[in-house]
């Protein structure tokens, strides 16, 4: 094996199989931002002086943000070693408005490492609420019938239920939100699971024992909304449902 090739396989030593996943999350605003910027100009190669000139960019104190911004993305799609090292050097102490965007940049730039290893063509997943391992992060919640609440009997079957599914469907709870009129929860789910099935299977499972959930339901992937938002997604979910 190259040299070149020993480098990248101790940097991509860590990295699943297919897959990147952002644990931490990013915000959607952000991810658009930076995608944006990544399609605005042309894939090209730089030598190792003008990458690590293009790197030295970001430490530089009069370089504008909009400028460290391109300058990382840039870098990011060398997909080089050295673009990686400069990104990762960086990381180490970024400027606080640019924290997510190096982020991006750094594991945009180890995906293509690790594509120039093979033939087979790996992707990043970028979502608000980040993942594990090969797991991906929802929040949702469910709702009781029109008019009724949530009793203690009721949300101990619903926490039930849903773990018995989330086993079978390789999926792992995180949290559990109890209220009168909706229950939350945060899973860990595998990519090649469509999370409409689990929430249906386990709504179903619900209703055998006594029909007290709603069939429609509440689901992200971006980010937990705060309890102020909740009322007002709740009065889209029923308004939306026919009678």
């Amino acid at each position: 094996m190259k040299d070149k090739e020993k480098e990248i396989q101790s940097i991509l030593a860590n990295m699943s199989d297919n897959f990147d996943i952002m644990a931490d999350g990013q915000d959607f605003q952000t991810q658009m931002e930076y995608m944006e910027q990544s399609h605005s100009f042309g894939y090209g190669e730089l030598t190792e002086q003008e990458t690590f000139k293009l790197g030295s960019m970001l430490t530089n104190k009069h370089i504008r943000i909009d400028g460290k911004k391109r300058a990382l993305s840039i870098l990011a799609h060398l997909g080089t070693v050295s673009a990686f090292r400069q990104i990762e050097q960086y990381s180490k102490n970024p400027d606080e408005e640019l924290l997510q965007w190096t982020r991006l940049a750094l594991r945009e730039c180890r995906m293509f490492l690790e594509n120039s290893l093979g033939d087979e063509s790996n992707g990043l997943i970028i979502t608000g609420m980040g993942g594990v391992g090969e797991r991906l992060r929802y929040y949702f919640f469910v709702l009781p019938l029109m008019e009724q609440s949530f009793n203690i009997l009721h949300k101990d079957i619903i926490r039930d239920e849903f773990t018995i599914v989330c086993q079978d469907f390789n999926s792992i709870i995180e949290t559990f939100h109890y209220s009168d009129n909706y229950v939350g929860l945060t899973i860990l789910m595998p990519m090649d699971v469509a999370i409409g099935k689990l929430i249906d299977t386990g709504i179903q499972k619900c209703n055998e024992l006594g029909v007290f959930v709603l069939e429609s339901y509440y689901v992200t992937n971006m980010e937990v909304p705060e309890e102020s938002e909740i009322p007002d997604i709740i009065k889209i979910i029923l308004e939306g449902k026919p009678e």
